[in-house]
């Protein structure tokens, strides 16, 4: 159909080499974005301290193990704490619980609230 040289059919068929790569480039730039973009969002989520905050009065054991440095032991001491002594006024409370240091409350006091 057409007649053309080796060198022509070289150089058609470069161009058309090049141009699929520079599609794919792009196509997988794009798509990499969009998944950036959706990581970005999650991680966001999970930045805000009010989406992620455990009611202390209301978690249960398993509920307040999912807090970080609370194991199963210090789960079950707060659930006593709150058996006896009724429902928290504040989380400042959990300073009252065995094995709760300053430490262990800084790290609590943003992942959880009384209401």
């Amino acid at each position: 159909m057409f007649n053309l040289e080796k060198r022509e059919r070289f150089i058609i068929l470069f161009l058309v080499i090049t141009l699929l790569a520079g599609m794919a480039a792009a196509y997988y730039k794009r798509s990499n974005s969009a998944i950036d973009v959706k990581i970005r969002a999650f991680e966001d989520i999970g930045t805000d301290a009010s989406v992620r905050k455990i009611n202390i009065n209301e978690a249960d054991e398993s509920g307040l193990m999912s807090l970080p440095g609370v194991g199963q032991a210090l789960a079950r001491r707060i659930a006593e704490y709150k058996a006896q002594e009724g429902r928290f006024s504040s989380i400042d409370d959990l300073m009252k619980i065995k094995g709760i240091k300053k430490s262990l409350f800084e790290k609590l006091k943003d992942k959880v609230t009384v209401e």
